[in-house]
């Protein structure tokens, strides 16, 4: 019995376990570029519904019909270029799309997030060391930075990000 074991044991031993190491596709040159036409895409799309819902809130119905005629153009362009990368080996483009624009948008908040800060920081800095030139200045970087970051919030929220900032932090 001892025997049989000591056998199965050097058996397993000698075996070398299979892995299956699956590489990734090369993405090729015309797959970036119609992922990129695709973000685009998508981001259009994304516009063109908040300023149909923008324009209903306004009450200009002429204007929403046809930023709603261009949102399904774009629609439909999206579902093409979709078809097109499913064929060509691209699992779930739409949503992989969707996934790298709301991760771009998530990195120009941060990068926003933290030019605010350092601005915050600076302007302190030049209040207490009674440096009035630099302060004014710093408050001034502190305010376009400001304005950066709201126009980076709302583009990330006709993204489809719910909370910016708090994601940033």
């Amino acid at each position: 019995m001892i025997v049989a074991l000591f056998g199965t044991c050097a058996a397993f031993a000698q075996t070398t376990p299979t892995t299956t190491t699956s590489t990734p596709t090369a993405v090729t040159p015309t797959e970036q570029t119609q992922m990129k036409d695709l973000r685009q895409d998508e981001r259009a799309y994304d516009n063109k519904k908040a300023d149909t819902k923008q324009a209903i809130n306004n009450g200009n119905l002429t204007a929403a019909q046809k930023d709603l005629t261009a949102a399904k153009t774009d629609k439909q362009e999206i579902k093409a270029e979709s078809k097109e990368l499913k064929t060509e080996g691209v699992a779930h483009p739409a949503k992989l799309a969707d996934k790298e624009i709301k991760a771009t948008d998530e990195k120009k908040v941060k990068t926003e997030v933290a030019n605010v800060q350092t601005d915050k920081a600076a302007e302190k800095a030049a209040i207490a060391s009674g440096n009035t030139t630099a302060a004014a200045a710093d408050k001034a970087d502190l305010k376009t930075d400001k304005k950066d970051l709201k126009k980076d919030v709302r583009e990330a929220r006709r993204d489809g990000i719910k909370h910016p900032i708090h994601r940033a932090k």
